[in-house]
């Protein structure tokens, strides 16, 4: 009985102590709202007997190191990352480098090889500059072809290119035109075995033969037409001329005579002559389609009248 009437009082003692003690609670927090308060309108003051700056300082020799050292220990990845931010930068930069590299050596190559091909056109011009000329560029060398030493040019018979007609570059010579199609030729260069070319000496006027050796370097042997004739090394020759223009014009310069060897048991003697045209650097050349446009220069004008 007396256990049974004591719980139950202890339950009504709970239930009454339970008010003072939220009444008690809510006084502590307006207290300290109040005291913020009044910290707060203190501080503004900003004056320097502020009860609030012992507290500020005492805060900030606190924190203030413990500040310091989170901020040093945080330094080195900021460091770090800063590092892996200016490696990719710095990669970019470097990629973007190369590809401008690239496009000016490609542009600076295209440049060369253009102004190249300007001035070999602007000497072959000048080589034959009264005759009709079909520029053509060099597509194929030897090889697959059926003679020794041949190049094949991207001009054929729909740009006039016929058989037997003079093929030039710049520096002077290059062989003759021995098959065509319709948008190729094939030319037959003059260091071949199978080529002869009249040549005449620039100083002296003498006719001779050139013909091909057959070797890389497309060396030639000159013979002289009257055997008592001498030529002598550094010796330019030009051609003399075909029947009807064909298959050699007139004036292309071929070479410059290096050795003279006199015919063993027979007059005349043998010039090695170096051509002016290298075989194994032919790019763009000329095809003489047609006839001089005018009269060649230095040709004698008839005198009038007889006797």
């Amino acid at each position: 009985m007396l256990k049974d009437l004591g719980t139950p009082a202890r339950g009504l003692v709970r239930s009454a102590g339970l008010p003072r003690e939220i009444r008690r609670r809510r006084a502590i927090l307006a207290l300290v709202i109040l005291a913020s308060f009044t910290l707060i309108v203190l501080d503004a003051r900003r004056s320097a007997g502020s009860p609030v700056e012992p507290l500020r300082h005492g805060a900030a020799a606190v924190f203030g190191p413990l500040e310091s050292a989170g901020t040093s220990a945080r330094q080195p990845v900021d460091n770090l990352r800063d590092r892996f931010a200016e490696v990719d930068r710095l990669k970019a930069e470097n990629e973007k480098l190369q590809a401008d590299n690239e496009k000016l050596t490609t542009e600076l190559r295209s440049t060369d090889y253009a102004r190249n091909r300007a001035a070999e056109l602007d000497r072959l011009l000048k080589v034959a500059p009264t005759y009709t000329i079909t520029p053509a560029r060099v597509i194929g060398i030897g090889g697959a072809q059926s003679f020794n030493h041949t190049l094949t040019i991207d001009a054929g018979t729909a740009d006039g290119v016929r058989p037997d007609m003079t093929v030039l570059n710049g520096d002077g010579l290059v062989g003759r035109v021995v098959r065509t199609t319709q948008g190729t030729a094939t030319v037959l260069l003059i260091g071949d075995r199978e080529s002869t070319v009249g040549g005449r000496l620039n100083s002296t006027m003498a006719l001779g033969f050139v013909s091909g050796r057959g070797d890389v370097a497309g060396s030639l042997d000159y013979k002289l037409v009257d055997l008592r004739a001498r030529p002598k090394v550094g010796d330019r020759i030009v051609t003399w001329g075909s029947s009807g223009n064909a298959p050699y014009v007139p004036g292309v310069p071929i070479g410059e005579i290096t050795t003279v060897t006199p015919n063993q048991g027979t007059l005349g003697s043998t010039a090695v002559v170096k051509p002016f045209v290298d075989p194994t650097r032919i790019d763009l050349v000329g095809v003489v389609t047609g006839p001089p446009a005018r009269p060649p220069r230095g040709t004698v004008p008839p005198e009038k009248g007889g006797g």
